[in-house]
């Protein structure tokens, strides 16, 4: 039997329901909701990035100035070990947590004669430890000739004459004091170091050099 008009506009109104107009005005007010919450989520991650950035900010600031620092040497003193305008990082964490350097260490301490704001070179001994230096021009350090593989080839270490208005010269063997460091640059015959201005103090020292990072040619840790 054939089905009537009502009936077949029946079943595809079953078929494809009409939202009543509560329905959907429901609808739209949810969808509104939806965008105010994502706006909410943007905001939200707008904010948390702007943090993390200044959070990273604080953090390359602490480590620069708590752990390592760059610095750029001026003179020939350390050659061949440290060229001139090589760029190097220093660290800083061991002298600010009361730590001493080692002997051999290339440490950068500020200047005891004001020339340059900061120095560069190497720890021959530490407090305790007596520096001679021989008629040859050989480094003995507690008796014993130092090993010195990294000095400029065909150096020699002699005595120096004393920086003006920082005391008498040094007089040989000579005992490190307490809480000093006595340091020469590897580059015995270009540099004015401890034989001329004297022992510097552990508190005077910036930090320990560990690595050359420019130009890219010298990029290396430091020996």
């Amino acid at each position: 039997m054939r089905q009537s008009e009502d009936q077949q506009f029946g079943q595809q109104t079953d078929q494809y329901p009409e939202y009543p107009p509560q329905q959907r005005t429901m609808t739209r007010q949810q969808q509104r909701e939806i965008k105010t919450d994502t706006r909410g989520v943007t905001g939200r991650w707008l904010v948390e990035t702007a943090a993390l950035v200044l959070l990273a900010f604080v953090i390359a600031m602490g480590v620069r100035f708590f752990l390592v620092e760059p610095y750029r040497i001026p003179t020939g003193s350390m050659i061949p070990t440290i060229q001139v305008d090589d760029h190097i990082m220093i660290y800083r964490l061991g002298t600010h947590l009361g730590s001493t350097p080692d002997q051999e260490d290339v440490v950068v301490f500020y200047d005891p004669t004001d020339i340059f704001p900061n120095l560069v070179k190497r720890v021959i001994a530490t407090e305790g430890q007596t520096v001679d230096l021989t008629p040859d021009g050989y480094v003995m350090v507690d008796g014993e000739i130092l090993y010195e593989p990294y000095i400029q080839p065909g150096s020699t270490t002699g005595p120096l004459p004393p920086e003006p208005n920082l005391g008498a010269p040094i007089e040989y063997p000579f005992v490190v004091p307490e809480g000093h460091i006595f340091v020469m640059g590897d580059n015995r015959e270009r540099s004015s170091d401890s034989r001329a201005f004297g022992p510097v103090a552990v508190s005077e020292v910036k930090g320990v050099a560990f690595f050359t990072y420019w130009p890219v040619a010298h990029f290396a840790p430091l020996r």
